[in-house]
């Protein structure tokens, strides 16, 4: 069905269709398992026929990240030959590494934290950027080597069980609902997992920050 859809709409896509597309189905293929569809290859030669011009800021850090999964979570399953565009490693990388360097926010719950930290003497950096300098991780501990993401609600979805009968994830009994982070946060984990235990033996840790709040100072000790 979905590989139907974006056969269909292909030829009148624009830059942000394109971009768009691009980031879902590879998304979809890194986190649920979904095959990319056999157009594949030609989405990506869409984006070459593209202008610079034709894409603002937020679309080509889009099409960075597309670029990130593919070469780093599913490029092995990808169908087909892929051609990037030539600017991908220019200006897509430049404005998603301006993204998270400068599109960053520090949460009370983070504040909190990383007050309590200091009250037990753990040296800590907050919003420190990853070596590459794609990422940047909420409270890194340079003595112990570990990064620590803290989510908040944003970061999660209910998905409703209907109960008997209905469908897996749909719409029903709010009672019933179960939580499941985001998948922009299970790709940002599974990024984050590539970098710390290839690259520095860190431990990711991602919690819900409505749960960290809970813990007293006694609580947080040094693995």
């Amino acid at each position: 069905m979905l590989e139907a859809a974006v056969e269909r709409v292909a030829p009148d896509m624009t830059a942000q269709h394109v971009s768009i597309t691009l980031w879902s189905v590879l998304s979809l293929a890194a986190t649920r398992a979904v095959p990319l569809p056999a157009c594949y290859p030609s989405l990506w030669q869409a984006a070459c026929g593209f202008e610079e011009r034709s894409f603002n800021r937020v679309q080509f850090s889009m099409l960075f990240h597309a670029h990130l999964i593919h070469t780093e979570l599913v490029g092995g399953v990808a169908r087909g030959e892929v051609t990037f565009p030539p600017w991908i490693m220019h200006q897509a990388r430049e404005a998603w590494m301006c993204q998270a360097r400068d599109d960053v926010s520090v949460s009370s719950a983070v504040k909190e934290i990383v007050s309590i930290l200091g009250y037990l003497g753990i040296r800590n950096e907050v919003e420190r950027l990853t070596d590459d300098g794609y990422f940047s991780v909420d409270v890194y501990l340079p003595n112990d080597d570990v990064a620590l993401e803290f989510d908040g609600p944003l970061h999660f979805i209910k998905i409703c069980d209907g109960g008997e009968g209905a469908a897996p994830g749909g719409v029903g009994d709010a009672s019933l609902a179960s939580t499941r982070k985001t998948m922009s946060t299970e790709l940002r984990d599974m990024f984050l997992a590539r970098r710390h235990l290839r690259s520095s033996s860190c431990r990711t840790s991602s919690s819900p920050n409505w749960k960290v709040g809970r813990r007293r100072p006694s609580t947080l000790r040094r693995s």
